[in-house]
């Protein structure tokens, strides 16, 4: 917090942040620092009105669908976790509804291997533990980040591509492998081994971070073959990357995996992370991904390794909900989900597993990236209450909007026009946010030929926010001049509520009988 040094009062709001819980017990210490713009001498100032107060810890619900086990015919699905999701009702939460883990953070090399040769693997152990215990995988993540983020300075040597040093970072990659894959044996089920190598930017396709500047695209080659050395047999090496929905992107990724291949490099498959946006991707933007990779990398594993999806447009670093996420928006994150999982389940042929980056909101990489604010992402809410994302994962009939009906009424005007009416009438489960009627197509089916035009009434027509139960028309006049009165008819009108809850509705349409 940037707190001005101008002598007033200044409130300071630090939110989703706990000092201390009865699962994290210990003294709490709040710091208030501020200095003057000459930068020399610290402020005095007075704290007053200071309040400390227990929360207490949230209950998970227990009556819901397990997520893990309403996909269990599709693939396993995993969490990222830390250090607070093994104990209380985070840990709860987890083991209800995940049978796979991923550390977020506690086996990335920085973590385990701050020194040369000095290992601490106790966060990274805790969760294996725990994983073990509930009878979950486990997903080692990573072993070499191509960008060097959360890279002792160290693993790179001097940085300089000389043999020497070509020789020491080779060394330090190895060594560090085989220590983390040998430490861990049989308990992580798969690696991503080289982690967001691809740059489509380059000619290569590859990031020129500091492992490359040292080896160039061989410290990928060290790194999977160490972990093959190293790691027990049918361990699992990963490529993983974001952002593969990206058609240059997804070119880059066939073309690194088909170079690994035809050099006889062990590799097995490829991580999606999917870090989506609610408006971006696509969702056939992300199935054409992995298709792609499974038409052009016969035999290759594929992988959603880091699942979520934040409530802001893509590029929008200004929007910030805070604590007031409209509901509409929680909606329509909830039938993306929806969409999401069912292309994840038609593709569970070629995806072996999917992995949430986190579980619940109170927890999320988001509100700190692009840049701090509240964001919304995971299946469950700020107090590990299920959301809309969680229904549209496990049962989209529980979502807002759910069992939306379509009715068309006719009426005459002169004799040559047809007024129609298109009513939608909401279900009971919830509100039916931003409904509108998106096109009117009459397509004739029998009868002399002819052309009616609509003369009155457009699409996109908004019918609006529907509560349960409530209905909504539209009208649209037609001229049927020239039109036979035996002429059938049929019409379609596609149909969206809360962005991605869609349809369309087709009726027969008899303009002679008044149908």
């Amino acid at each position: 917090m940037t707190v001005p040094a101008d002598g007033a009062w200044h409130q300071i709001s630090v939110m989703g942040y706990n000092m201390s819980s009865s699962y994290d017990p210990g003294a709490a210490y709040l710091y208030f620092q501020t200095m003057p713009p000459s930068g020399n001498d610290l402020v005095s100032f007075y704290l007053d009105d200071f309040q400390l107060t227990y929360v207490q810890p949230p209950q998970i619900q227990t009556n819901i669908p397990s997520i893990y086990k309403a996909l269990a015919q599709y693939f396993p699905v995993g969490a990222a976790v830390d250090m607070t999701d093994i104990s209380g009702p985070h840990a709860q939460l987890l083991t209800m509804h995940f049978n796979s883990i991923t550390s977020g953070n506690d086996m990335k090399w920085s973590s385990v291997e701050t020194a040369k040769g000095s290992y601490d693997y106790t966060n990274a152990d805790a969760e294996v533990g725990l994983a073990q215990c509930a009878n979950m995988r486990v997903r080692g993540h990573n072993l070499v980040w191509a960008t060097g983020q959360q890279t002792p300075a160290y693993a790179t040597g001097d940085g300089t591509n000389s043999a020497a040093n070509q020789a020491v970072v080779t060394a330090n990659i190895q060594e560090h492998i085989q220590s983390e894959v040998q430490h861990f044996g049989n308990k992580v089920y798969a690696w991503d081994v080289a982690n967001e190598p691809l740059d489509p930017s380059q000619p290569d396709c590859l990031v020129h971070g500091p492992f490359y500047s040292v080896l160039g695209k061989s410290y990928i080659d060290v790194a999977l073959q160490a972990a093959r050395q190293y790691a027990p047999a049918g361990t699992k090496l990963f490529i993983n990357d974001y952002s593969t929905s990206d058609p240059n992107r997804l070119a880059c990724l066939v073309q690194v995996v088909s170079d690994l291949r035809s050099r006889g490099i062990p590799i097995d498959g490829i991580g999606h992370e999917m870090h989506n946006a609610i408006n971006y991707p696509s969702v056939p933007a992300m199935v054409n991904a992995v298709n792609t990779v499974a038409n052009a990398l016969p035999g290759i594993d594929q992988q959603i390794t880091e699942f979520d999806l934040s409530v802001y447009n893509a590029g929008d670093t200004t929007s910030n909900y805070g604590n007031a996420i409209p509901p509409a928006i929680l909606a329509e994150q909830g039938w993306l989900y929806n969409q999401t999982f069912d292309a994840f389940k038609e593709l569970s042929g070629k995806v072996s597993a999917v992995t949430m980056w986190g579980m619940a909101d109170d927890d999320t990489w988001l509100d700190s990236f692009p840049v701090a604010r509240t964001d919304y992402p995971l299946p469950f809410d700020m107090g590990l209450q299920a959301k809309p994302a969680y229904w549209g994962i496990v049962d989209s009939t529980k979502l807002p909007g759910y069992g939306m009906t379509f009715a068309l009424s006719q009426s005459a005007g002169t004799a040559d026009t047809r007024t129609l009416a298109v009513t939608a009438t909401n279900g009971n489960v919830g509100t039916a946010y931003a409904t509108q009627l998106n096109g009117f197509t009459l397509t004739q089916t029998s009868g002399p030929s002819c052309t009616p035009k609509l003369t009155a009434g457009a699409t996109p027509a908004m019918l609006g926010d529907l509560a349960p139960g409530a209905s909504a028309s539209a009208s649209f006049t037609v001229s049927i001049v020239g039109c036979n009165p035996n002429s059938l008819f049929t019409l379609s009108v596609p149909w969206s509520s809360a962005v991605y809850d869609t349809g369309t509705f087709v009726t027969n349409l008899d303009f002679k009988r008044g149908k």
